[in-house]
């Protein structure tokens, strides 16, 4: 069965429908921690919702989650540090676009940051940078400040997440994904170097996160449309490395080919939920 798309009306009219309500949603933390998994709250009838990361961490092969456990084991360390430097790159960011052209920025994070401000400068009108900038998106800001919207597919299967970049670049409402990475992303599978070279690994790893991220834009793209009321018209993966910043464009007609698969990846996520929870004596 092909997963379909919850088609009701955006969340934003509820706010003068519903005002109660959605006033409500402001007054609890947004981002929660249900068995050691980021969740939102939000809304919908089904109450909290995992987020993006969460889903796709949890639907990657058994393989792939063996490989992280391996690395982070024989890295330690190294991903706490990647996750300091994004939010530093990500501060950076949110300041500038909301009109401090001169964040401060640590000096062991500079060659990240040096290449930003000439890409984000190519945005013109900023609706949302990490929260809305509108007042009328107000509504999705949580009392522990933190900005997310919502989806769901037509079963009712709910997810979450905290877009970067929702800003008109080139005419075009663009939502943006930042990402921080010390080697670059990579569009391409490398096919053509020989495998198991460095080169070929540190290509595939940038192959992988950049659809890794692909399937994050598909799903914020959908739950923008369901909160936000707005269908933005390209996508764009913004990657931040010591060497220079890249910038991955992504066309309207990519990002509907991306939904169908993330709503797939969503009612894989929601089937293991289920199996989880089926009652077997011969386990207890």
């Amino acid at each position: 069965m092909v997963a379909k798309l919850n088609t009701s009306d955006p969340w934003i009219d509820a706010k003068d429908q519903q005002p109660e309500m959605m006033r409500s949603i402001n007054r609890t933390a947004a981002r929660i921690t249900l068995n050691g998994k980021r969740h939102y709250t939000t809304p919908l009838p089904t109450g909290p919702a995992p987020s993006v990361t969460t889903i796709i961490s949890e639907t990657a092969s058994e393989a792939n989650k063996r490989k992280l456990e391996m690395w982070s084991k024989n890295n330690p360390g190294v991903k706490e540090q990647a996750a300091e430097r994004g939010t530093a790159i990500h501060y950076g960011m949110e300041q500038y676009l909301k009109g401090n052209k001169t964040p401060e920025i640590k000096d062991e994070y500079s060659d990240f940051w040096a290449g930003m401000p000439a890409i984000l400068d190519q945005f013109q009108e900023i609706l949302w940078a990490e929260s809305p900038v509108l007042d009328k998106f107000d509504f999705t800001i949580g009392a522990d400040d933190v900005a997310r919207v919502w989806g769901c597919d037509g079963e009712g299967r709910a997810w979450a997440g905290a877009p970067d970049i929702i800003a008109v670049a080139n005419n075009k409402l663009t939502l943006a994904d930042l990402k921080t990475s010390v080697k670059p992303y990579s569009r391409k599978w490398p096919k053509d170097l020989e495998k198991g070279t460095p080169e070929w690994r540190d290509l595939l790893g940038g192959h992988l996160k950049f659809k890794k991220t692909c399937k994050q834009l598909a799903a914020y793209d959908i739950a923008i449309e369901q909160t936000l009321g707005m269908r933005v018209q390209q996508a764009a993966i913004l990657v931040s490395t010591p060497v220079r910043t890249q910038v991955f464009k992504i066309s309207r007609r990519f990002l509907d080919s991306l939904r169908e698969d993330w709503l797939k990846i969503v009612a894989e996520y929601y089937s293991q939920i289920e199996n989880c929870n089926v009652y077997d004596p011969d386990l207890i």
